[in-house]
This record gives structure tokens, C-alpha cells and sequence, in this order.
């Protein structure tokens, strides 16, 4: 066991850190916003060498004062594969929300973590982070700020682009019971992300305090085998192979510049489907679901591509100004499901 308390990190740390968790323990800055008042709750020391944001405390942390002492919690633990022992080792873990007071209760669910916090607190507390390795990012609020423009234009993007932003960040979707439908619809989270996360953390944390991975097979958290980019930007080096997914060649590109790249044009949205869309992006789920139900029945087409990405880097090239919003990102989760590593 390590001289530290769950809250506190350890007793015997000296220097800028134990100050800096005083005064943020003991901040009143939006006090008369907060419905059960301030109770700032969080984990950390400068040897942890996993840092875990979340979002806010629920009623039920504000009042154990306990991070992550509720069913997210447990489920989350479930997710690392460690107990509860090593998720409350401050020498190991440290646990830092957006906000660190309860915000009270909205019309659908808890409130928002309370914006002051961010600004006034993070940077500092992060600077003094020194051994963190790992940030997993729970939580859109968390995923906003640590990834900015680099966080894609969805939550779920965001998590199932998770490779992207390895080996410092894991995106993740917030482990609430509340989530059970987000948790259905995407089992590739269960089946991909939580493998090779179990694997990371067992690495990074201390022997025998982790569980062993669910699954059987070897996951990694290195660069996605798919990577989706503008047909415009250069070509990238190293050997991808390089696909262009347009149903349309891309404007003021002549053939030779692109003599390298072999054009899927099949596997892109119908005509019918993107003159739908173009009129209307705000439509953006809705394309989703017809597009995925298009390749469902195409499979002719994108199955050459899953079989490049099982055998090493593809890179899949589009021509929208969207990059936020293209079809490319929804061909790039489709065929990370359906690849099937060598």
C-alpha cells in the first residue's frame, strides 16, 4: 500500500502540488451556483502516472466525497481491469474532473460541469502532473478541452477514432448506466477499445494489481490501421496505400497527380444520397444511418478495403471541405469493424 489518502494523494509529497490541492479544496468561486454547495473532489499526485478527467461529481460523490463512488465508477474500474485498491492509489491514479464541485440537477440528467473551473484550475494542476503517461478523456467537456480541434465532430467519432490520439489520450464515453443504448448500438467499444485499453493499463500501472485483458487476442493502442484525410493535403509517405472513396473525381486534380491511388468509387455514398445530404447537412445522423444501410448491401465494394486495412495502413481520400462531416469518416468506422487483422 502507498502513504496516500483516497483524496488527498500522498502524505509525504512536498512542493507546489499539496498547496495547490489546498486552495483548490478550498475554492468558493461559484459557491451561490452550486444547489448542496462547494465540495471540491479529486485525486492526484505528481507520481501518478495514469491521470483519468471525467466530467463532474454526481450527488452521490459529493456526498461520500469519494471520486468515481458510484455505478460509473464501478463500471469504469471494469473497463481499466483494475480494483478498486489501485484505482484509489494516488501514487498510481489520479482522478481529475472538469469540474470539481456538483453542479445540481438539470432537466436530463446532472448539470453541466460548471465552466470556472476549467480556466482556473487545469492548467496549473496538470502542469504538476509530472509522471502522467496515460490521460483517458471521459466525457465530451473533457474530450473538448484536452483534443480541441483535434476532437472530431461527435463524441462517438471522437471514441471510435481512439487510436488517433494514442499513445497520450484515450477518448471514452462516459461509463453512466444512463449510456445503455450508446453501449448497444456501438459493441465495437466492447469488442476493440476496452481490450487494448485493459492491455495499456496493465503495462502502465504496477505488477499484479490489474486484471488480466477480456479478450484473447492482442490488441495495441498504435496508429489507426485507417486514416481518412483531403484529397488535396500531400499524399502521406511510408507505403499506404491510398484510396479514393468520391463518386466524383475531385476538381482541378489531373490523373497523374493521383496516378498512385486506386478510386473505390463504388464504395461512396449513391448520387441519390449525397444530392440529399449536400442539401441539407444539418441532416448528419440521418445520412449516417443510410449510408451504413448502403454499404450494408454493397459489400462487394468495401470488403477490398478491409482486407488493405487488415494487412497494414490505408488511407481513405476525400474531397469534401466538410471535415467534420463527410462520408469518409463513416466509411472509416464501418471498415474498422469489419477488418479482420492477420
Amino acid at each position: 500500500m502507498s502513504n496516500a489518502h483516497p483524496l488527498h494523494g500522498p502524505l509525504s509529497l512536498s512542493g507546489p502540488l499539496p498547496a495547490l490541492l489546498a486552495e483548490i479544496r478550498a475554492c468558493h468561486v461559484c459557491a451561490d451556483a452550486l444547489p448542496l454547495g462547494p465540495r471540491p473532489v479529486l485525486q492526484a499526485s505528481e507520481t501518478a502516472s495514469l491521470l483519468i478527467v471525467g466530467q463532474a461529481p454526481g450527488a452521490k460523490v459529493h456526498a461520500s466525497g469519494v471520486p468515481w463512488d458510484d455505478a460509473s465508477g464501478k463500471r469504469l474500474r471494469a473497463w481499466l481491469g483494475i480494483d478498486s485498491e489501485t484505482f484509489y492509489d494516488a501514487a498510481q491514479v489520479a482522478l481529475v474532473p472538469m469540474g470539481f464541485c456538483y453542479p445540481g440537477r438539470g432537466a436530463g440528467g446532472d448539470n453541466p460541469p460548471r465552466p470556472e473551473c476549467a480556466p482556473l484550475w487545469h492548467a496549473r494542476l496538470v502542469k504538476q502532473l509530472r509522471g502522467v503517461r496515460l490521460t483517458l478523456l471521459v466525457g465530451q467537456y473533457a474530450q473538448r478541452y484536452f483534443l480541441g480541434s483535434e476532437r472530431r465532430g461527435s463524441l462517438t467519432e471522437t471514441v471510435a477514432a481512439w487510436r488517433d490520439y494514442a499513445p497520450n489520450f484515450v477518448p471514452l464515453p462516459h461509463p453512466s448506466p444512463r449510456n445503455q443504448v450508446w453501449f448497444k448500438r456501438h459493441p465495437w467499444f466492447d469488442h476493440d477499445v476496452v481490450p487494448a485499453l485493459q492491455e495499456r493499463v496493465q503495462a502502465l500501472l504496477a505488477p499484479g494489481r490489474c486484471h488480466a485483458p477480456s479478450a484473447t487476442r492482442e490488441p495495441t493502442m498504435t496508429k489507426p490501421a485507417i486514416d481518412i484525410q483531403r484529397v488535396y493535403e500531400p499524399l502521406p509517405e511510408g507505403g499506404r496505400h491510398c484510396f479514393l472513396v468520391d463518386r466524383l473525381w475531385p476538381r482541378g486534380l489531373s490523373k497523374e497527380k493521383l496516378a498512385n491511388v486506386e478510386w473505390a468509387k463504388e464504395v461512396a455514398p449513391s448520387t441519390e444520397l449525397r444530392q440529399w445530404f449536400h442539401k441539407d447537412p444539418e441532416q448528419w445522423d440521418e445520412f449516417k444511418k443510410r449510408y451504413l444501410a448502403e454499404l450494408n448491401t454493397n459489400p462487394h465494394a468495401w470488403q477490398p478495403l478491409a482486407e488493405a486495412a487488415a494487412k497494414g495502413h490505408i488511407t481513405l481520400l476525400y474531397g469534401s471541405h466538410d471535415t467534420q462531416r463527410n462520408h469518409a469518416i463513416v466509411l472509416r468506422e464501418y471498415l474498422a469493424k469489419h477488418a479482420k487483422h492477420e
